[in-house]
């Protein structure tokens, strides 16, 4: 009803035309011909269909529609409908060229159609100098400078700065909300309460041993600061939590305890900013019982923890970290349905808040620049039947003093000092080009 009705008024529009054209002359009752008086849409997404309803006004008799270059599988109608169904195969521009004809006199109307996959990307907060050198020069160009590798840019954060700043937004994360008002980046700010090795950071003044979510101070504290932060803010993505399973490891009995302040915490920002994405994220590797020879994990899978996120209704998405050469020593032994698990565990949209491969190897962690390049294009490849709401790589320049630090050696797409740049940098640059949204 509603496509009649909007064909009917643009009928009637292009009757005015020819009304305008052939009353001065009133010698040729089709004296202009047709010509188009709508815009095509330029933009569309893989696994969606595109349509065009293509009208042209000008003429008294009949006319039809032909597309002259299409790509295959695109039709118009008798009424001048285009529709397309692209496939992730068709991500990129197309051109494309509609006539429209009264049997006299034929136009032509012609357009690029840039099919993308409806992907944020981006990469996480690494100027050079990363992280001890940094100065605020550095700071300006990253933030300023990342579009090329996306629109997103990922803050990690502690939920405080210190015991006696508990329930007060961390400096970190003002600053990263301070970068999106002074440079117009979009920031995704995520506030863990443990290290990666589960250690939790809970204890509070009025209670010095009780390192858990059963600290009702350090509970209502985390609770203020989200809310504050939310309402101060209004971010567009907000994520609690970080590796929650390996601090699930270390306190079982608390799990509970931390799904009730994921629920509270969750109704509070949505309270007071509606439009927020809110998840919690998890260690895939570590959740799919792998990484026993590098990291040492032997945890069985434990997707029942997805679950039971998911069971609360209380996340707009789930996000994940990984870091699959913790397992395969190359991209290509990774298997086919590697990421796939995640679909029949949440049917959300899933956010990689961290994602690459090592650009060289650090035993027990194997690594190499070829391996890293073909995991960027691998990486979007398992996970085409995902519903991706953002993807970041995990560093743009490298950590600083990296020897410390094995497991992610050369994990940037450029050295710590910017000067070496490695392959996957234009292949990041290029699934940018072809899957971020316009």
């Amino acid at each position: 009803m509603m496509r009649d009705s909007r064909h009917s008024l643009l009928a009637w529009f292009g009757y005015l035309l020819v009304v305008a054209t052939i009353i001065p002359g009133c010698a040729d009752s089709n004296l202009r011909g047709p010509f188009f008086v709508t815009t095509p849409p330029k933009s569309s997404v893989a696994d969606a269909t595109y349509e065009y309803d293509a009208f042209a006004a000008g003429y008294v008799n009949s006319v039809s529609y032909n597309l002259v270059t299409a790509p295959a599988g695109m039709v118009v109608g008798e009424d001048g409908q285009v529709t397309w169904l692209p496939t992730l195969a068709d991500l990129g521009t197309w051109s494309i060229e509609l006539s429209v004809s009264d049997g006299e006199t034929a136009v032509t109307q012609s357009w690029d159609l840039v099919i993308h996959q409806d992907l944020l990307l981006g990469v996480n907060y690494s100027p050079i100098g990363h992280l001890s050198s940094i100065s605020e020069d550095d700071d300006v160009e990253f933030l300023a400078g990342s579009d090329a590798w996306g629109k997103l840019i990922g803050f990690y954060s502690g939920w405080r700065d210190s015991m006696a700043e508990s329930g007060m937004i961390p400096a970190f994360a003002e600053f990263a909300m301070d970068a999106r008002s002074d440079l117009g980046t979009n920031p995704a700010v995520g506030f863990s309460w443990s290290a990666k090795d589960g250690t939790a950071d809970l204890l509070s003044d009025g209670d010095m041993i009780n390192n858990s979510w059963s600290n009702q101070e350090s509970r209502d504290e985390f609770l203020d600061m989200v809310t504050d932060y939310a309402s101060t803010y209004s971010p567009a993505y907000l994520y609690l939590g970080d590796d929650i399973n390996a601090w699930f490891w270390t306190d079982q009995a608390g799990w509970s305890d931390w799904l009730d302040v994921l629920g509270e915490a969750y109704d509070a920002i949505k309270g007071v900013s509606p439009n927020t994405i809110v998840y919690t994220t998890f260690q895939l590797e570590r959740l799919k019982g792998l990484g026993n020879a590098t990291q040492g994990w032997t945890d069985p899978p434990h997707w029942n923890l997805v679950d039971e996120v998911a069971a609360t209704g209380k996340v707009d998405a789930i996000g994940f970290n990984s870091y699959p050469y913790f397992e395969y020593a190359t991209p290509q032994a990774i298997p086919a349905d590697y990421f796939d698990e995640i679909a029949m565990h949440w049917s959300g949209p899933v956010i990689f808040t961290e994602t690459s491969w090592a650009g060289a190897a650090s035993a027990p962690f194997p690594g190499g620049l070829t391996e890293q390049g073909d995991y960027v294009d691998i990486f979007f490849d398992l996970t085409d039947g995902l519903t991706i709401e953002y993807a970041t790589w995990l560093y743009l320049h490298d950590l600083d003093d990296q020897a410390l630090f094995p497991a992610y050696t050369d994990v940037g797409f450029r050295s710590n000092d910017g000067l070496v740049v490695r392959p996957a940098d234009m292949r990041w640059q290029d699934a940018v080009n072809l899957r971020q949204r316009p």
